[in-house]
């Protein structure tokens, strides 16, 4: 039975007159990874998944390998390409349609790793025998903040398009040495404009040009203040001048430099940017020679309603031949302003909203179209709702989220530290089996933020 955080406290407390690495590193591994994993997944569409629940439940995006053989570091997936067309009517004793068979490639994508470190100063460790207390409060913040940014930074990814580009420098007003940082807003919809939305201060971040070759130098950068109605971030130090517009900001380590990076430039697990697209290889399958294999994608330039939402899965489903009345198996995903609008045109039309409101398995809330939930994720781009069949995506998991252990140790003393560290990871990658069975619509009326 999982426990959570609280729980999982008090349930090591009486052990904590003994504290040492050891003991302190088995209860994290035997008792917390549970909690962790439960956190890592809650209220984020695309990380959840729950393999036990019911036909009646929301069981979201599964995480499991069955069917999915890895070669090396990655997955591959037989995929029908052509049906066998050896069909047809003929007249008595004529030539019958010559034999033909279905035509078979792969699906192909590596593997990538995501990792997650805090430490544990050895006074903290020696709190626990002296100051249970002190130990409790620096501990739950310190694994909470951890949690927390990891949690925000893989969903983050997980809508992005595995390239790490969090946001992108306004042409129309380059930094020139200058703060804040004008960014690119996402309004029409272009891969990597983000504005805003990737950023809530604290992130450590490179500047890389257009190319993803060059890191930009005087970095790494910390992100000290956000402003969503100017499209602004205030960064620390001050941009060095060869920051210029159009370049693109991604997550660094604070030891990177411009000669020895340490960043997510093109380490990033694929996301639905890249996923539900109606252009460009995915897993190894371009749609210029496969065009069964592109997603729908629309400009709608314009507000939400149920029309523009029943066109899409018209679309998807005349396209796909799938069946997308099948309630909780298809989601839409959109922003809160999105989803807001919507819900403003069910009380325009006089409908009851509370009664379209619902509670699914999972702790989701979600408001409902022909009974296809709609969430709202903060990692959606504006003017962006994603309509995604979820049967129909899958990670591929070499593992869950774990604590580094190979060495036998949880906790790793930091060489010339008083500190030990911990290290979570995850090997996966997020993929589709039918690219065709998603849309995405583009420029929707949404709100600032």
């Amino acid at each position: 039975m999982r426990i959570t955080f609280e729980q999982w406290l008090k349930s090591y407390r009486p052990i904590m007159g003994g504290a040492d690495t050891a003991t302190f590193g088995a209860a994290m591994k035997t008792r917390f990874i549970g909690p962790i994993r439960d956190t890592l997944a809650k209220g984020k569409v695309l990380l959840f998944g729950d393999p036990d629940a019911n036909p009646e439940n929301f069981k979201g995006i599964l995480g499991s390998a069955e069917g999915i053989d890895f070669v090396g570091n990655e997955f591959r997936i037989p995929l029908k390409a052509r049906r066998n067309q050896a069909v047809g009517f003929r007249s008595e004793n004529e030539t019958l349609p010559a034999p033909g068979a279905s035509s078979y490639t792969y699906l192909t994508e590596p593997l990538r790793y995501s990792y997650a470190l805090f430490n544990i100063t050895g006074q903290l460790l020696k709190a626990a025998s002296s100051n249970e207390g002190a130990f409790v409060t620096a501990l739950r913040q310190e694994m909470e903040d951890t949690v927390l940014s990891n949690k925000l930074d893989f969903d983050r990814a997980a809508h992005n398009d595995g390239t790490g580009v969090m946001g992108r420098v306004s042409a129309a007003t380059p930094p020139g040495g200058a703060n804040p940082v004008t960014l690119t807003n996402q309004a029409n919809g272009a891969v990597g404009d983000d504005g805003t939305i990737n950023f809530r201060g604290g992130e450590v971040i490179d500047f890389i040009d257009t190319t993803l070759a060059n890191v930009r130098a005087g970095g790494p950068y910390l992100v000290t203040g956000v402003s969503r109605s100017a499209l602004t971030i205030t960064v620390s130090p001050t941009p060095n001048a060869a920051v210029v517009g159009t370049d693109k900001i991604v997550r660094a380590s604070t030891d990177s430099t411009s000669s020895i990076p340490n960043n997510s430039v093109n380490k990033e697990i694929q996301g639905l940017k890249s996923i539900v697209s109606s252009t460009g290889t995915l897993h190894g399958v371009n749609p210029t020679t496969y065009p069964f294999w592109a997603a729908t994608q629309t400009a709608i330039g314009g507000a939400i309603s149920d029309t523009v939402l029943r066109n899409a899965k018209d679309n998807i489903g005349f396209e796909s031949g799938a069946d997308l009345e099948g309630g909780l198996d298809y989601a839409i995903v959109t922003t809160r302003g999105i989803r807001r609008r919507y819900a403003d045109t069910l009380l325009a039309n006089r409908q009851v909203v509370a009664s379209q409101t619902v509670k699914l398995h999972g702790g989701f809330s979600a408001l409902m179209f022909d009974e296809n939930p709609i969430f709202a994720d903060d990692a959606t781009s504006t003017g962006n709702v994603y309509g995604l069949s979820l049967k129909d995506l899958f990670w591929a998991q070499a593992s869950d989220w774990d604590w580094m252990d190979e060495d036998g140790k949880v906790l790793k003393w930091d060489t010339r530290r008083d500190r030990y560290i911990a290290v979570l990871y995850k090997y996966c990658q997020l993929g589709t089996t039918a690219r065709n069975r998603h849309f995405r619509l583009t420029g929707v009326t949404d709100d600032t933020r």
